[in-house]
């Protein structure tokens, strides 16, 4: 596959969501059954997304830079220290806020860059 493929593949498959033009909220319980299985749909969706992401770009992952494998593994670790949804939903949490303060910056620069200084 070559790597426009792959970014092809990559940009069709985010554009997936469950009854994406319908409304969500409205009339949502929170905390019923319904609330529940939404949320779960979502996640479930995502996490197929991630799935495709990795069959769309596999034979690019010898090349990984090595930065970015170290705090994959350092997230590894941190994971496998905690047990129980509620304790790996709190550190699942500190690190995606940790990532997204590590590479914020980065990110808006770049938006910026791209988007003519509107933030987001």
């Amino acid at each position: 596959m070559s790597v426009n493929s792959a970014l092809g593949a990559m940009a069709l498959i985010v554009d997936q969501i469950p009854k994406m033009s319908s409304p969500k909220l409205e009339g949502m319980k929170p905390g019923s059954e319904e609330s529940f299985y939404l949320l779960a749909a979502y996640c479930f969706n995502l996490s197929r997304k991630l799935e495709y992401f990795f069959l769309a770009a596999r034979e690019f992952g010898l090349d990984a830079d090595q930065t970015v494998i170290q705090r994959l593994q350092r997230d590894r670790t941190e994971l496998s220290k905690v047990s129980g949804w509620q304790a790996i939903a709190e550190k699942e949490e500190e690190l995606m806020r940790r990532l997204f303060n590590e590479i914020s910056g980065d990110y808006d620069a770049m938006w910026n860059r791209v988007a003519g200084g509107t933030k987001r």
